[in-house]
């Protein structure tokens, strides 16, 4: 899911967030109006990469399913059109709940809280 959401920031292309979220989701509308800002100033995001420290499977399921992750962003480079490149700093590791659901199946996430 990482690989198709850093593909989305890198293309500025919105409609590739329809991998990774349920369309109409919380978290699928946080990344839609951030992926329209980057578009709107023209920066693409490259090499985004999130590193995954923990996963625990907290509510097992066959169509939903609860995940505990520690996770923190390793590595993102904001490109201007005029080719600047800014790196993002690493992040500090932060712990969540994903709520993934499957149709067909493909797993997509529906909900990201705090843990």
């Amino acid at each position: 899911m990482d690989a198709k959401r850093s593909r989305a920031f890198a293309t500025l292309d919105p409609a590739q967030l329809d991998a990774v979220y349920v369309r109409g989701s919380a978290p699928w509308s946080a990344d839609r109006a951030l992926l329209a800002s980057y578009r709107q100033q023209q920066i693409r995001i490259e090499s985004l990469r999130q590193q995954i420290k923990a996963v625990t499977v907290e509510t097992p399921g066959r169509t939903t399913v609860v995940l505990r992750i520690v996770d923190r962003l390793v590595s993102g480079v904001a490109v201007t059109p005029s080719g600047h490149r800014t790196k993002f700093p690493p992040g500090q590791p932060t712990a969540r709940r994903l709520t993934l659901t499957t149709t067909a199946g493909n797993w997509r996430i529906t909900a990201i809280t705090k843990a």
